[in-house]
């Protein structure tokens, strides 16, 4: 059954390539004709594309939702395909954790598929959209393989044609300026991950002489070897993830991209960062009596991503850019579940292990629904307005009822507002930290703590940060004219937002049909199935029914209820009289308001408390919003400097003025010595540097197998 729904989704999602392929040749023909040489507009051949990706997309989820509802061996699929590669067998391989990643990430990609294909009509004067449309095809079809490749040299190619595929996919707005700059920025953070990436993965072949995953999984390798590896891939995948310090790339790339490749960027890229995490540093180097130090690391590094992810997050005015921080963010929680399964493992609370990887990968799959979504209804707004920053909108909702009310709940799902799926994931989370009072160690438990009490505050400020972007982009008066004279996006759109809105309201209040799924995902890495112990009755034990107990099922129909039932008692109780009704947070008017529109709070003002609160952040000492000139920022996307209303808000980039300003300072002064070193025209010299490599190849060569 498995390989006839294999080849389905290549002949969908070939199909689709090929088709935008053909678009690329003949395309130019449907142009009009003009006086000069415009790019190629929307045409047929990028609707019929999308609608083949997510056809193949349905397949790939079809597949795997069949999967884990027969489960045997349906759940544990392995193709071998010749044994000519040079590195070895092609094995593609279906088990437990890759069909849960190819189940949520191609739902992703069809509900976007379907998106962008009114999306993109309306810049599809200013791009290639058959080259958009090939391109879009090439990341599906990589991103498939990245999940399902067994051997570490073909994970590594289709790992490169993804990045190389999304970097183009970014640079579709390269007309507008800094696109060229923030795709640049992500390459080079996305190639530092591949090579750290690579890196662990030749050691592990050296070790192997083979790049079987199963292979390196039955390794037996030194402690120190197995530390190192695992950093390497933490590092190497998290600069996927955007974990901190390597988080920069995400704020510049958004902004700069199509709402559908944000989404993308957000739900999938990032997902499989994840996927590396736990395939690479879990199922496969399977951490014992390495994990007190590696989970260590993962939870100080997970802290570190919520906080300064959640900080930042406050602080912009731009959607894209405030949407992109929350990754970061929901990045650090999901690390966070993976760390304390790090812990439990190696105090052998093997049930709290797998509960505590159960509770990341809940908060992967609300995370790439509820970010897709909103990314798409920041896509909707831009569709009319023309822009993404907050304090050029306002009023959105009277223009525009039904994106406002799915990005409501996109809202409310991201702010961890019960009774919806984000709540419950946080919650989860929250648990997960709470019962490390099981295990024996001080210090552990210390810093676990720690990094709850960190969770907490990012969750806090994280819904003050949600109810600015959604007070001040659909309530109040219109900022600006192209806000007042909003109106809906065309249907397709608002039924693409409308998938993961069903999805994360079935995650919240069906999470029994999904808590299985979850155990069996788990038990394929620490071969534990706590499915039973952790949901009786719909209720939600988290492993020790001792501590705690909660129902995400009967809380979230109990809200529904009582939600109904309040509006039913205010409506004949209270009897409301007829009243004047105007834009929420001006004081009223009617048709001639007494408040200015620019009186408005905006989004500087709004953050302005948590800016005094955490000044040591935001900014260096005496160099503060009046003198933003004196730091060069070499980061304009992030939007560090905000003038609103006449009155500017410099928010001091800390990571990069103390990490990454010295790196880039030392490479260019490495790279203007090297170059005048290498290149300075001598005949002689270039003839011993080459006479020097081939004497230290030959060293290398005769030094390694001893």
């Amino acid at each position: 059954m498995s390989y006839n729904y294999y080849q389905f989704f290549l002949i969908f999602s070939v199909s689709g390539v090929f088709l935008s392929f053909l678009g690329l040749i003949f395309g130019g023909r449907f142009s009009r004709p003009s006086g000069r040489p415009k790019p190629i507009p929307f045409n047929m051949f990028f609707a019929f594309s999308n609608v083949l990706y997510m056809a193949s997309s349905f397949t790939a989820v079809l597949y795997s939702v069949i999967s884990f509802i027969e489960g045997g061996r349906d759940l544990n699929q392995v193709f071998q395909i010749g044994s000519f590669f040079p590195a070895g067998r092609i094995i593609l391989e279906f088990d437990p954790l890759s069909d849960f990643f190819l189940l949520f990430i191609f739902s992703v990609f069809f509900y976007i598929s379907l998106y962008q294909i009114k999306y993109i009509e309306k810049i599809g004067r200013e791009i290639n959209t058959p080259l958009f449309s090939f391109l879009f095809g090439i990341m599906l079809i990589s991103v498939y393989y990245v999940i399902i490749s067994f051997n570490g040299f073909m994970f590594m190619i289709f790992w490169e044609i993804m990045a190389i595929s999304s970097y183009f996919l970014v640079m579709t707005k390269h007309y507008i300026q800094g696109t060229k700059r923030a795709a640049f920025l992500m390459a080079v953070i996305m190639e530092i991950g591949a090579m750290l990436i690579a890196v662990g993965l030749i050691i592990l072949y050296l070790r192997a002489n083979s790049f079987n995953l199963e292979t390196f999984k039955s390794l037996t390798i030194p402690v120190y070897a197995k530390e190192t590896v695992f950093l390497l891939f933490l590092f190497g995948f998290g600069a996927k993830m955007g974990i901190v310090p390597l988080h920069i790339w995400l704020p510049e790339a958004h902004p700069a991209s199509p709402s559908g490749v944000s989404g993308i960027l957000s739900g999938v890229l990032t997902s499989c960062g994840v996927y590396g995490v736990i395939r690479f540093g879990l199922y496969i180097l399977h951490p014992l009596n390495t994990a007190l130090m590696l989970g260590s690391v993962v939870l100080i590094i997970a802290a570190l991503t919520m906080f300064f992810g959640v900080l930042y997050m406050s602080q912009t005015h731009d959607i894209k850019v405030l949407l992109s921080y929350s990754t970061v963010d929901n990045m650090g929680l999901i690390l966070t579940g993976i760390g304390a399964s790090l812990y439990y493992n190696y105090f052998g609370l093997a049930g709290l292990s797998a509960l505590a990887l159960v509770a990341s990968l809940y908060a992967l799959i609300n995370h790439a629904f509820f970010k897709s979504l909103l990314f798409m209804g920041s896509g909707n707004i831009e569709y009319e307005t023309g822009s993404h920053d907050i304090d050029k909108f306002g009023g959105i909702l009277k223009g525009m009822p039904l994106t406002g009310s799915l990005i409501f709940i996109g809202i409310l799902s991201a702010a961890g507002i019960p009774p919806l799926n984000g709540f419950v994931s946080e919650w989860l989370n929250l648990e997960v930290v709470f019962l490390s009072f099981h295990i024996n160690s001080v210090l552990p438990r210390i810093l676990i703590f720690t990094v709850g009490a960190v969770m907490a505050l990012s969750m806090a400020v994280a819904v003050s940060t949600y109810v600015k972007l959604y007070g001040l982009s659909f309530l109040g008066r219109p900022r600006s004219k192209e806000a007042e004279k909003a109106k809906e996006v065309p249907s397709s759109m608002n039924i693409a937002l409308l998938i993961p809105v069903l999805i994360s309201i079935s995650l919240a209040g069906f999470m029994y049909l999904y808590t299985p799924v979850l155990s069996k995902v788990s038990e394929s890495v620490y071969h534990i199935n706590i499915a039973g112990k952790i949901l009786k009755n719909y209720i939600f034990i988290p492993y020790y029914g001792s501590f705690s107990a909660s129902s995400p099922v009967y809380l979230f129909f109990y809200s529904i209820l009582f939600i109904l039932v309040f509006y039913i008692l205010y409506k004949l109780i209270v009897k409301p009289k007829k009243r004047f009704v105007d834009y929420a947070w001006t004081g009223g008017g009617g048709e001639k308001p007494i408040i200015n529109r620019h009186a408005q709070v905006s989004a500087l003002g709004f953050s302005n408390a948590l800016r005094i609160m955490f000044n040591i952040v935001y900014k260096k000492g005496s160099r503060s919003a009046e003198q933003p000139h004196e730091l060069k920022n070499p980061f304009p996307y992030s939007s560090y400097y905000h003038n609103s209303s006449g009155y500017g808000s410099y928010i001091f980039p800390l990571i990069e003025y103390y990490l990454y300003l010295p790196l880039i300072k030392l490479f260019e002064k490495i790279s203007s010595v090297t170059t005048e070193l290498m290149q300075n025209g001598s005949l002689n010299l270039y003839i011993f540097y080459i006479f020097f490599v081939f004497i230290a190849a030959f060293f290398i060569i005769v030094i390694i197998p001893l």
